[in-house]
């Protein structure tokens, strides 16, 4: 008998800030699997990561896209009926620190539109990014200037 197929789901949070369930393409499902066999924390490699996502309905092969960060991921037995379907193309927060070189990645051969789309869901994200890495640097330096406050008393 035939082994039922799998469907990796990922809750994303988009720009918005609302959070929907998208099911991940065939080749990011064939890769995530491949890493689940040689890897026991498989999940945390996409944790984290910006993965475009259809964003409507698509309509002659085409929909709205955005970019969202992926915040849990779960195995299903069913893939997604409608349109929540992931694309292939993802980047880590790392890769997001230079904008630029992200968007040429997730743009892909997509439509204006999409691309325009794609481009502000990037720049929200790189922001908040830069906005965590600075409050993190805040937050060392006053405590830092804590400590030497005490040291001088």
């Amino acid at each position: 008998m035939r082994k039922r197929q799998e469907y990796i789901w990922c809750l994303i949070e988009l720009p918005s800030g609302e959070k929907e369930w998208y099911c991940l393409s065939k080749v990011l499902r064939h890769a995530l699997f491949i890493e689940k066999r040689n890897n026991q924390f498989w999940k945390q490699t996409m944790i984290g990561n910006y993965l475009t996502v259809a964003r409507s309905k698509y309509i002659n092969g085409h929909a709205r896209l955005s970019v969202g960060r992926v915040e849990k991921i779960r195995i299903r037995k069913t893939g997604a009926d409608d349109w929540h379907w992931s694309r292939n193309q993802f980047v880590t927060s790392d890769h997001l620190y230079d904008l630029k070189d992200a968007y040429n990645y997730l743009k892909h051969d997509y439509r204006w539109y999409n691309r325009l789309a794609i481009r502000v869901a990037l720049t929200y994200w790189h922001n908040k990014l830069l906005q965590i890495r600075l409050n993190s640097k805040h937050y060392t330096i006053k405590k830092k200037r804590i400590r030497l406050e005490r040291k001088a008393k």
